[in-house]
């Protein structure tokens, strides 16, 4: 098992989400300032969803697709273990990113809004923590736990 490997994917993922969760909680001075703080969320909500599916994808089967795609239909063998469906929030985290990045995927342009983000936080967050428990029973995580649970006792 490459617990080295695991544990860093899983510390990107955990920054990644708690930088996501405070750009959410931002105020915003105009629209101007409102696009760029959910560019900014919907970014490193998308990094920590990748960083997670790489972590798990390392736990179970020993590596990771850098392409990622092949990486979809092994994640959805974990569905019911890691709960929710890593695969689709992998999915629709990288078409609100690649929406606020790059103006791609028009069919989500009215889902890219403050409300939508603080949601998919939340599904995230539930993602980390059902996968952060299935990998404490084999490797020891409790300081990312720990980081985690801080933060989460902050708000």
């Amino acid at each position: 098992m490459k617990e080295k490997e695991i544990k860093e994917e899983l510390e990107l993922c955990i920054r990644s989400f708690l930088e996501a969760e405070e750009r959410a909680e931002k105020e915003s001075l105009d629209n101007f300032d409102e696009l760029r703080i959910l560019e900014a969320g919907f970014n490193r909500l998308f990094m920590s969803a990748e960083h997670l599916c790489n972590a798990i994808m390392l736990f179970e089967k020993g590596n990771f697709s850098k392409k990622h795609f092949g990486d979809f239909t092994k994640l959805k063998e974990f569905k019911e273990k890691y709960k929710p469906d890593l695969s689709e929030i992998y999915q629709e985290t990288y078409s609100l990113r690649s929406y606020g990045d790059y103006r791609k995927f028009e069919e989500v342009k009215d889902k890219f809004n403050r409300e939508e983000l603080k949601s998919k936080i939340s599904l995230v967050r539930k993602a980390i923590q059902n996968s952060l428990s299935v990998i404490a029973t084999k490797i020891d995580i409790a300081d990312l736990l720990q980081k985690l649970s801080k933060e989460e006792s902050k708000q």
